[in-house]
Order: C-alpha cells, then sequence, then structure tokens
C-alpha cells in the first residue's frame, strides 16, 4: 500500500515537472525566480543555476542532471517498470530543456552581432593615412576651419584661396588640418592634393635663402669660374628664382640675377597659412588705422600741392598779365590786347570757379572722413564699412575736381600764350600802318617796302601727293600712339577695382592677397604679358621710360636707400595704385608719396 502509494506521488510530481531525488530538485520557473509547481502558473524553462527556498546555492542542481536523481529516487522507492517509465520521463524533460536553452542561446548571439554590427556602421574611422600632406585650399575667398567635422561646429580660423595646411588625419569627408595657428577641420571638397596640389604649391611657393657662411661670393653664372659680381653676408636673405643643382639663381637688392653656393646657405619655402578669427581681426584693425593714417597724410600732402599750384598759377597769371601791360604800353593800337585781357579775364574767372569746386570737395572730404573716424568708435561693423566707403568717394571726388583744376590751368596758360603771340603780330602790324598815316615823313614806296619787310615768309606749297602722304602718315603714328595709350589706360583701369583687397607677402592673388610684384605680375597676367616676379627683377626688365613721361600703365619703382624695394602702377592723373602693405592692402596714393626713382613700360 506504501508503495503504491509512493508510486502515485511520484508520478503525479513527474506529470507537474517535479523530481524529488536524494540530493536536488528540478523546478520549472521564470528566468531568475524559481518556483515550485503548484505555487506558480509560470512555465519558463531555466538554464541557470538558481536556489530553491530553503536549500543552499550546493543544494540547487542544473536541469541536465534532474534526470539522474529522478531515476535514484524511483530506483529507492518504486519497481523497475515505474523506474523506467521515470528515467523516460526525466530523460525527455531534460532534451526539452537543453533544447529551449540552445535556442535562447542562438537568439542571444544573432541580436549581438546584429548590434554590433550596427555600431561598426555609424561609427567613422579617423584615417592617417594622409597624415604629413601639403593641400591647397581653392575657393573663391576663404574657407572656414572648425573646431568640430561638421558644418555645425565653431569657426576657428579661415584659410584663404591658395592657402595652405598639413593634413593630420581624416573624418569622413572631413581633413584635420593645422596651419598656421589654426587647428580644425575642412571639408575635403575645397582642397586639392597629391599632383594638382604639387602644382600649385610651384606656383605660389616664395623661396627665399638665408646665408649662412660669413661671407658669400655672388657669381655671374652657376661656376666657381665665373666672374664675382657682389658679396653677401652671414643672416642676408635673398628670393631664389631657380635652383639649378648646387646652384641657386638669386636676384639682388639692386636688382640684378646672380648664382651663389647652395651648400652655403639654408633653403626655406614659404606659403601662405590660415589664420585664426582673432588675428583676422587684429589684421583688419591695423589695416583700417593705416589707411586711415595714409588718407590723413595724403589729404595733407594735396592740399600742399593744392597751394602750391594754386600760387605757382596765380604767379604765372600775374606774369602774363604784367608781359601783356608791357606789350600793349609798346605800341600805339591796343584793341588787340584788350580782347586778350579779356579772354584772360574769362580763363580767370573759370580757373576760380574751378578751384572753388576743389575747395568744396576737399571739405566734404574733410567731413566724411570725420564721420568715419567716428564709426570706428561704435559697436556697429556696418556703420564702419559704409563710413569708410563713404569717404573712399569723397576723395575721389576730390582728386576729380583737382584733376579738372589742373587741366583748365594748362589749358589757360596755353591760350595765354597763344593770345600774347597773336597779340604782339597783330599790333606789330597795326603800329605800323598806324605810325604811317601819322608821320607824313614815310612815302607810300617807303610803306610798301615797309609792309613787305614785314609780311611773314610762307614756305612753297606741297604738292597734292606729298600733302596725301604727309596726312597718311600723321594719321597712322596717331592711330599707334593711342592703340597703346589705350592698353596702358585698359591695364590701369583693371587694377584699380582690387583696390581694398588684402596685401599677403609673397601672394599673386587679386582678390584673396598679393603683395607690391605680385599684384602688378597678376594685373599684367590678364593681359597676356608676362613680366617678371619681383619688384627688383622687373625694374630691370621691360622699357625704360622718363619719369617725366609716363603714362597710365607705366610701372614705377622706389628704393629703400639701398636697392628696389617695391612697385606701383601708374594711373594717371598723379596717382599710382599698389598692393602697399600688410596693414593696408591695395591702395591709391599719390605717385610722389614717396620719391620714384624709375619707372619701366611693358605693354607698347
Amino acid at each position: 500500500m506504501m508503495k503504491k502509494a509512493v508510486m502515485q506521488f511520484t508520478a503525479c510530481c513527474l506529470a507537474v515537472g517535479i523530481t524529488l531525488g536524494s540530493f536536488g530538485t528540478v523546478a520549472l520557473a521564470d528566468n531568475n525566480s524559481v518556483t515550485l509547481a503548484g505555487l506558480s502558473e509560470t512555465n519558463t524553462v531555466v538554464s541557470s543555476s538558481s536556489t530553491l527556498a530553503g536549500l543552499s546555492e550546493t543544494d540547487a542542481v542544473a536541469s541536465t542532471g534532474g534526470a539522474q536523481s529522478a531515476a535514484e529516487t524511483a530506483d529507492e522507492t518504486a519497481d523497475s517498470e515505474t523506474a523506467d517509465e521515470t528515467d523516460s520521463e526525466a530523460a525527455d524533460s531534460a532534451a526539452v530543456t537543453s533544447e529551449t536553452a540552445d535556442t535562447t542561446a542562438d537568439a542571444d548571439t544573432d541580436t549581438t552581432a546584429a548590434e554590433t554590427e550596427a555600431q561598426t556602421e555609424t561609427e567613422a574611422v579617423y584615417d592617417t593615412s594622409m597624415s604629413g600632406q601639403l593641400a591647397f585650399a581653392q575657393c573663391e575667398n576663404y574657407i572656414n576651419v572648425r573646431a568640430e567635422a561638421s558644418v555645425d561646429g565653431e569657426v576657428v580660423g579661415k584659410v584663404y584661396n591658395n592657402g595652405s595646411v598639413t593634413i593630420l588625419g581624416q573624418i569622413g569627408d572631413w581633413y584635420e588640418v593645422q596651419s598656421g595657428n589654426v587647428t580644425g577641420y575642412v571639408n575635403v571638397a575645397y582642397f586639392a592634393t597629391g599632383e594638382e596640389a604639387d602644382e600649385i604649391a610651384e606656383a605660389v611657393a616664395y623661396n627665399v635663402a638665408t646665408v649662412n657662411a660669413e661671407g658669400l661670393w655672388v657669381h655671374s653664372e652657376a661656376s666657381e669660374d665665373s666672374s664675382t659680381i657682389g658679396m653677401v653676408y652671414s643672416s642676408d636673405q635673398l628670393e631664389v628664382v631657380a635652383y639649378e643643382g648646387d646652384w641657386m639663381k638669386v636676384v639682388l637688392e639692386d636688382g640684378t640675377y646672380g648664382y651663389i653656393n647652395a651648400w652655403y646657405v639654408n633653403y626655406d619655402t614659404y606659403y601662405s597659412t590660415a589664420e585664426t578669427l582673432e588675428e583676422e581681426q587684429e589684421r583688419l584693425d591695423a589695416q583700417w588705422l593705416a589707411y586711415l593714417a595714409e588718407q590723413e597724410a595724403e589729404a595733407a600732402a594735396a592740399q600742399a600741392a593744392e597751394e602750391a599750384a594754386a600760387a605757382e598759377a596765380a604767379a604765372a597769371a600775374e606774369a602774363a598779365a604784367a608781359a601783356a601791360t608791357e606789350a600793349a604800353e609798346t605800341y600805339t593800337y591796343t584793341e588787340t590786347y584788350t580782347d586778350s585781357s579779356s579772354t584772360t579775364d574769362s580763363s580767370s574767372s573759370s580757373l576760380s570757379e574751378a578751384q572753388a569746386a576743389v575747395d568744396e570737395a576737399y571739405q566734404e572730404y574733410l567731413e566724411a572722413q570725420e564721420a568715419a573716424d567716428a564709426a570706428t568708435q561704435q559697436a556697429d561693423e556696418q556703420l564702419v564699412y559704409d563710413t569708410y566707403d563713404e569717404a573712399v568717394a569723397a576723395y575721389q571726388d576730390y582728386l576729380d575736381a583737382v584733376a579738372v583744376a589742373d587741366e583748365l590751368k594748362y589749358s589757360t596758360a596755353t591760350d595765354t600764350s597763344t593770345s600774347t603771340t597773336t597779340t604782339d603780330t597783330s599790333a606789330a602790324e597795326t603800329t605800323y600802318t598806324e605810325a604811317a598815316s601819322t608821320e607824313t615823313t614815310y612815302t607810300e614806296a617807303a610803306q610798301t617796302e615797309a609792309v613787305q619787310t614785314e609780311a611773314p615768309q610762307t614756305e612753297a606749297p606741297q604738292t597734292e601727293a606729298a600733302q596725301t602722304e604727309a596726312a597718311e602718315t600723321t594719321s597712322t603714328e596717331a592711330s599707334t600712339t593711342t592703340s597703346t595709350s589705350s592698353t596702358g589706360q585698359a591695364i590701369a583701369n583693371y587694377a584699380v577695382q582690387f583696390v581694398g583687397n588684402p596685401y599677403v607677402y609673397g601672394g599673386t592673388s587679386l582678390t584673396n592677397g598679393a603683395d607690391c610684384s605680385g599684384f602688378t605680375q597678376s594685373v599684367f597676367a590678364n593681359f597676356g604679358i608676362s613680366i617678371p616676379r619681383t619688384a627688383a627683377a622687373q625694374a630691370s626688365s621691360g622699357t625704360s621710360v622718363s619719369l617725366s613721361d609716363i603714362q597710365a600703365g607705366d610701372l614705377l619703382f622706389y628704393s629703400d636707400g639701398s636697392g628696389i624695394s617695391h612697385v606701383a602702377l601708374y594711373i594717371g592723373g598723379g596717382q599710382v595704385v599698389h598692393a602697399s602693405s600688410s596693414t593696408t592692402g591695395i591702395i591709391i596714393s599719390s605717385y610722389n608719396y614717396r620719391t620714384p626713382v624709375c619707372a619701366r613700360r611693358y605693354w607698347s
């Protein structure tokens, strides 16, 4: 009876998933908690080692060992047939438990792999394969350098067209770069690398040789056997225009070329680099202050020149009037002199009006300049630029008025000279007539002889063929002069449109920065005219022009006392346009703001 009851109890336990053994218990429960059958409705198989209530951790057994415990219990409490059934059912239960655990493990593995793959796809890879390479900006104006590899990153600097950067690495479409004092990220689409960068580097490089010997001979040719043309000394820096084996071709201070031994110098190549926002602001502030100072100095010089010109014109007019008065007193008939006086008075009146226009334009310029100065003390940046433009326009109006007055002074002086000559001739002819009619001692024959003597002699008339040839020659000469002059004026007109753009040492960009010789070289290149790169070299080429015969489009050169140090482009009206300095940029100045030493013409 007892045996039967035990077998019934065991069968009942197996039916609900509980097997009692001598050492362990297996239960159907959820993932972490273990609940005995009959106390919970949850039936998820447990594959982990959990502790049943009332038992220690060593008492809990894994589900795969439950079958053996069940078999041992059955041997002790039932006959062999019941034990076999118990073994079979326990084994089936263990197999189900193992299969379920495998399925769960496979699902967990697939999920982990998918998450890893997705994470790998979203993470950007930092590529250093281009680290150390030089790249050059290719843009219309400048490219922002950002603190992060994103268009939303903070702007920390700017690199201008043809400016250089050194690549540190790459993240997606962004280079991490270093240039000057700027480190950050730029978009790869705006930078040239590889062979394209090499070509740009060769075009924009500024090469300098620094002498490291106490004294170094400069030779006329790339050979020790050639004659010497000078000597350079320790720490002297020379622009290198060619590197030929063991020799460097350099430009000396006087503009001549020579060769030095490359073993005794340090060779450096410079490129334009980026600037921080703070450096940009400092540069703009310095340029503005320098511009104001230069404009003030030029205005003072212009006023002094205008006062001197006015005094000279007044003295010339006074001298002309005195000469006319003296001539009139010499002759008895003064009608022609009176007419000349009337013309002079009319010209003087026009000159006075022109001078008044000059004074008015100058006063307007001073007021505009004062407004521009006041704007710099305010926080409105746009107001600064607006008042600056108004000051520039007012100054140009003043220069235009001066040009009109100068032209009128010249024409007045020419008209006065012509009128005086005409007056002298007419008066001379009339004097004899009146004297003859007053003094009866002259006979008719004497009058005739006197008239013939006084009459001007004329040259023999030319034939029609000679007249035609002369006309054609004159026409050809006038056409040639007009053509060449218009070319020079076209060059000047083209150059002035870049006023206000920055000065960059070693630069050749008309929009993003050039030095003095780079500016003139690029202007002439627009007209297909090739000129040397440096001011010294430009001064020793082309066609020499007298400073008294300069025309628009000619180059004027200035010296620092030891050689050619600056070049400017003459635009007519006593003015030049030039890349002045890093503080002023490209500006217009009076041609004699410094004393020019020579002039060259490349366009005729």
